[in-house]
């Protein structure tokens, strides 16, 4: 991955360096001497740059290095500033040139206006060179070599010491325990199959992966007569690893030293032994195919057992044996109540009465991590004053790092963040200006991420919009940030959330650099001395009067009642944004036009009542998104079309854009757009947004006028053009008005087979509304789709043998209306191997009443993972008659099952359904969902 423009380890650095090579160009023909100075620049401010990035791998520098990387980082961010104010002034070559007298006076104005500029710039890039130079003069009193990069990285991961604990001190441990030995033996606690088992165990670091690893090696393992446990951590020396491993299972002659010989000695030593290997803490794919090419896969019935952070690299583990992965979950309340007791009153004693309160508090934001409960509970230990645990539970959420006791925690978490590349760290790290709990939009962090210049451009297909993907998915597989899979179809995937000791450490370290600026957080306050970059206003609070603003590039407000300061002072601001904030009138918005750097807008369910006008004066504006408190019908005006450099526009369905949006030639991604309160003339326009990739529509009957038919007859010419185009992603959203006794067939979607051919680029298509009638065998053509959405009348077993056949497809929601049925007159929809379904992961399926016919006939859905059934009617869930199996058994890799029922359904009426969950050989979680 290319390097980003803007990150923790080097501040602006390499965005100076662009726009310092941009200045050099002879368009700005700069005074004499000027040119001299920039590559004088140039050339330290690079040699800083690969210092920094250098310096970043090293976990912890001394204090005057500390000191050093911080003034260049601050000084990359000034410098960007002064030069973003000067290419302002001077023009970017795309403003036009007025014509006749007035022209000629205006031009002459300008000249005059640049001259002057340019001599300022020409003093502004001397006081800049005499600054680089001071801070060059410090980097050469501090130099640092390879031998150093190393001995500061080689650090004794803290939870060595933990596996020599006994194991039975994690609460908790036994059923885990039972589960992985059940899934090495092959389904059967005591009856081991011959051939070699895989189980990989997954989770976030201090989840306890090592201490169930070392149990089951402990219990299950002594049958063995071959076995060893051996820790490959992050930077691996896979010599000694290997030589470990020979040794711990008693290879009687001289052992090698050279990796291959290794490798060889142990394949042949190990071909005809029952042997049981734990490989501990598996960092990369890489590292697990060198010690994986030294076992044997005998059929003696040999065991394997890998932990890992990285879900990518537990399935990398797995795909050899066909093994299984456990994902590891964090304490129940009770298992967690027990360990913190224990650890601080004692075997078998009650928390005091005075202190149960608190304690609970204080569990609950340890979230069921065992190291985190053992960290805190080693702080209250010698404590039971209710003041003191008090004090502790509000610091928790802010800053834990800080405190010695919970050094053990905060370094484990260190581990997964050195590990990170620059870009992933940045990334990171602006988690923190997020509240606490906080349910993060991954649509929205990603374009926020963008906008701050972390995520680097690459040549090639990928959009920078995908390559933000690529960080936020590497980020979830490492456990550092937590999906949240809802029930509602389309947003499955589209929210996260931190882990509260996760944000105590990416506040800690953000704190640090001097990366983000909270206010508002209670425990946590701004440095005064340090300039604010990026400000996250939380809870109610004021801006201090001392913090100067004119510094910050980006500003975020959550909640209610956030007080901002005139917007006139945020002058080098490049992101704003208003999550919730209903006291946000439209007076307080006064002077938005001002900001003229701002690329990214977002004003989330606010106060004000109108599209704020002054919005069109933002030139360089490059994401925009609206939604308001207050509903009522928005007019944007037609110079809105002049923010050509305008990438993403979502907005309320309560707005009108103008007619004239064909221009717009930069879109991207439009969303919320309500097709029938808009022109038939729009309609049409849309077909010129030729580099439009998302699109989102909304359609609903009770909008559409007089002229819709002629509306959806352009729009299906337009989508018909965009998807011979960029077009990958589709989604209408709305419905008909459910009074009348029939849809009105002249509304729908004219789903004709010409119309999917045009599709065949897509890669998501999500038709909430208008329903079709049934699955056209055109939809063959989406050759690409991997991600569908229908909702139809009634789910046919001819729509089933269509769908199969869609190469791509991973995700799959089928949704019946709720006067028909999925297995329609009484015979229930069967899944067969023949019908494809070969990359599926995930399939929902939805009936508002009737039966929910379904069966899994073996070797169907052969990919499937999770699984989600709803019944939104007391019909649909009692007429199942307690036949919950549908086949289920077949799915060879479900790790999940999600059901949804009606809230009048008795808890116990589930029984049968987790019986059924329960004989699956992969013993699948269950999961009882909310109808959204």
């Amino acid at each position: 991955m290319e390097q980003a423009m803007v990150s923790v380890a080097t501040g602006a650095l390499k965005l100076v360096l662009g726009k310092l090579a941009t200045l050099l160009i002879e368009e700005f023909k700069l005074v004499v001497g000027v040119r001299g100075k920039i590559r004088f620049l140039q050339a330290e401010l690079e040699a800083m740059h690969a210092f920094l990035l250098k310096m970043s791998w090293v976990e912890e520098p001394d204090e005057q290095a500390k000191s050093w990387m911080k003034q260049v980082r601050e000084l990359s961010y000034d410098i960007h500033d002064s030069i973003d104010d000067f290419m302002l002034r001077v023009g970017d070559g795309e403003s036009t040139k007025p014509k006749g007298v007035k022209g000629f006076i205006k031009r002459s104005m300008n000249l005059l206006t640049e001259t002057k500029t340019r001599r300022r710039i020409g003093k502004e890039v001397k006081s800049l060179e005499t600054l680089v130079k001071e801070v060059a003069d410090r980097r050469a009193g501090y130099r640092i070599d390879d031998s150093i990069c190393k001995a500061t990285n080689v650090t004794v991961d803290p939870r060595v010491s933990c596996q020599y604990k006994d194991p039975s001190e994690l609460e908790g441990i036994e059923g885990p325990t039972e589960k992985i030995i059940k899934m090495l033996n092959g389904g059967e606690e005591d009856a081991p199959v011959p051939q070699l088992k895989l189980v990989s165990i997954v989770g976030f670091g201090g989840l306890g992966k090592t201490t169930l690893a070392r149990r089951v090696y402990d219990t299950f393992g002594k049958h063995f007569d071959y076995r060893a446990f051996v820790s490959v951590s992050r930077h691996p020396n896979m010599v000694m690893i290997l030589k470990d491993i020979l040794i711990q299972v008693r290879y009687p002659k001289t052992i090698p030293e050279i990796e291959e010989s290794l490798i060889g000695t142990i394949s042949m030593y190990l071909e005809n032994k029952r042997y049981f290997i734990v490989v501990d803490d598996v960092w990369d794919v890489q590292s697990w195919d060198t010690i994986n090419r030294g076992f044997s896969k005998n059929s003696h019935g040999s065991k394997i057992i890998t932990t890992t952070r990285v879900s990518k690299v537990a399935e990398s583990c797995c795909i050899p044996y066909g093994g299984c992965v456990h994902n590891l979950m964090p304490l129940s309340t009770v298992d967690s109540e027990r360990l913190f007791l224990r650890r601080i009153f004692g075997n078998g004693q009650q928390c005091p009465r005075h202190l149960k309160r608190v304690s609970d508090k204080i569990l609950e934001k340890c979230g069921g991590l065992p190291l985190a409960i053992l960290a805190i509970s080693g702080l209250l230990a010698t404590n039971r004053q209710e003041d003191q645990w008090e004090q502790v539970q509000n610091s928790i959420g802010q800053g834990l790092g800080s405190n010695p006791a919970a050094e053990g925690m905060m370094r484990i978490l260190s581990f997964s963040y050195f590990n990170l590349n620059p870009c992933l760290r940045s990334c990171l790290l602006y988690l923190s200006i997020y509240p606490e709990d906080d349910m993060i939009y991954k649509e929205d962090l990603i374009m926020r991420w963008i906008v701050e210049g972390f995520i680097p451009e690459e040549h090639g297909v990928q959009t920078i919009y995908e390559i933000g993907e690529r960080c936020y998915n590497e980020l979830v597989n490492r456990s550092l940030i937590q999906p949240a899979e809802g029930i509602h179809f389309v947003d499955r995937k589209d929210r996260c959330r931190v882990h509260d000791t996760i944000l105590d450490f990416v506040i800690s370290k953000s704190k640090e650099d001097n990366f983000v600026t909270l206010l508002g957080v209670p425990g946590v306050h701004p440095d005064p001395q340090n300039k604010a970059r990026r400000l996250s206003l939380q809870s109610g609070c004021e801006i201090p009067t001392d913090l100067l603003l004119s510094n910050a590039r980006s500003l975020v407000a959550f909640g209610v009642a956030v007080k901002l300061p005139s917007l006139k002072e945020f002058k080098n601001l490049r992101a704003l944004s208003f999550e919730g904030c209903r006291q946000l009138e439209d007076h307080l918005v006064v002077g938005i036009g001002n900001l003229c750097h701002l690329k990214h807008l977002r004003f989330h369910k606010t106060g004000i009542r109108k599209f704020p006008e002054e919005i069109v004066k933002l030139q360089f504006l490059e994401t925009l998104e609206i939604s308001l408190f207050y509903s009522g019908l928005n007019k944007i005006p037609s110079t809105f079309c002049q923010l050509r450099r305008l990438v993403h526009l979502a907005v309320d369905s309560d707005f009108i854009l103008p007619d004239d949006i064909g221009g717009m030639q930069a879109l991207q991604v439009l969303e919320g757009i309500d097709v029938f309160r808009h022109s038939t003339k729009f309609c049409q326009q849309l077909g010129q947004l030729t580099n439009l990739r998302k699109l989102q529509l909304e359609l609903w009957s009770f909008s559409a006028g007089e002229n819709f038919q002629e509306q959806i007859k352009e729009l299906v010419s337009s989508i018909r053009k965009l998807g011979n185009a960029k077009l990958y992603s589709l989604q209408t959203d709305g419905g008909y008005d459910y009074e009348d006794e029939e849809p009105m067939e002249e509304f729908a979607f004219h789903l004709d087979e010409s119309w999917f051919y045009a599709l065949c680029g897509l890669r998501e298509l999500v038709m909430k509304a208008p329903i079709p009638l049934r699955v056209p065998r055109s939809m063959n053509s989406l050759s690409n789709v991997h991600k569908l959405w229908l909702h139809l009348f009634e789910i046919q077993q001819a729509d089933i043998d269509i769908l199969g056949n869609l190469p791509a497809l991973q995700e799959l929601t089928l949704f019946a209306e709720d006067y028909a049925a999925a297995g329609p007159k009484g015979r229930p929809l069967r899944i067969s191997p023949n019908h494809g379904f070969s990359f599926l992961t995930y399939f929902l399926i939805a009936t508002e009443s009737g039966d929910l016919g379904l069966i899994f006939e073996a070797g169907s859905m052969p990919k499937l993972q999770k699984l989600v059934l709803i019944f939104k009617e007391y019909d649909s869930w009692s007429r199942t008659k307690g036949n919950f199996d549908f086949g289920i058994g077949h799915l060879a890799c479900l790790t999940s099952v999600g059901i949804a029922r009606p809230d009048e359904i008795e808890p116990e009426s589930k029984a049968p359904f987790e019986r059924a969950i329960e004989a699956h050989p992969n013993h699948p979680s269950l999961e009882e969902l909310e109808w959204q």
